[in-house]
């Protein structure tokens, strides 16, 4: 009972940390259908992590030093105005609070990852692997479309299918999108893989299923600005093809995390009746 109070502090402290890191960098408000369902990465470690029973025996070294660094490197985060070291001091010093505060249990360890893709550093503040995604991707669709035997030229981010052109925004390249995938793939992982291993292979894979799915989506809205017009792929059909991005996401995801980790095949007994 003596460390129940302390526990409930230091948790309705590291809420209230959370919420200032969100509203630290407002940013995010210029694509929030994007970037507000990261939010729902905290209720879900904490749906993943449980039970969360409190700890009895006494922990065998003091979180006080590694609390310490987290601490000194969250300020540092809010001094220089980094996202991205807010996101990881924050997410170590809720990890340390877990460890502290309850029992182990296997795997909660990766809820780290889920913490960190919590937060909208990646949209935010690493532009340039963007711009790579966006690239990379018109350089691809501009081949498949020649290889279809129709007219394309590129210019960048930007490339013309027989007079047509279609723009590859940031919003539909997949970088908004990219961590949401990284969040859903770790929250899918920590569930239903096992082996270490086997978790980490996973999050290498996830920004390629992310890329992916976007491509489709860029396939798909030039195929609409031919068939009908650019406004028309550009309007409602847009959101649409963004939702449909997103199904496929989660689909390929839980595919992937399948073949990684087949479950255990189901036995059967067989009862003969004498």
């Amino acid at each position: 009972m003596m460390r129940g109070r302390p526990i409930r502090i230091c948790g309705i402290g590291l809420m209230l940390a959370a919420m200032a890191i969100w509203a630290r960098d407002n940013r995010w408000l210029d694509s929030p259908a994007d970037t507000l369902p990261l939010v729902l990465g905290l209720p879900l470690a904490w749906f993943l992590g449980h039970p969360w029973q409190a700890r009895t025996e006494p922990l065998a070294a003091s979180p006080a030093r590694y609390a310490a660094i987290a601490g000194v490197a969250l300020a540092g985060g809010w001094l220089f105005g980094s996202l991205t070291l807010l996101a990881l001091s924050w997410s170590a010093l809720a990890m340390i609070w877990a460890h502290w505060s309850f029992a182990s249990q296997p795997r909660r360890g990766r809820l780290a990852w889920l913490l960190v893709c919590s937060f909208p550093w990646l949209v935010i503040e690493w532009p340039a692997i963007g711009w790579t995604f966006r690239l990379s991707s018109a350089a691809v669709a501009e081949q498949i479309f020649n290889l279809l035997q129709m007219p394309t030229q590129r210019e960048g981010t930007r490339i013309v299918i027989m007079g047509v052109p279609v723009e590859i925004e940031a919003a539909c390249a997949g970088w908004n999108l990219l961590q949401l995938t990284l969040l859903a793939g770790v929250a899918f992982g920590t569930y239903e893989i096992r082996p270490p291993r086997r978790f980490a292979l996973l999050l290498c894979l996830l920004p390629a299923i992310s890329w992916l799915a976007n491509l489709l989506r860029i396939l798909i809205l030039a195929g609409i600005a031919l068939a009908c017009d650019a406004p028309v792929a550009s309007g409602a059909i847009h959101g649409l093809t963004g939702l449909a991005v997103l199904a496929s996401v989660l689909a390929m995801t839980k595919g992937l995390c399948v073949l990684l980790d087949p479950p255990p095949p189901t036995t059967s007994r067989i009862i003969q009746a004498s």
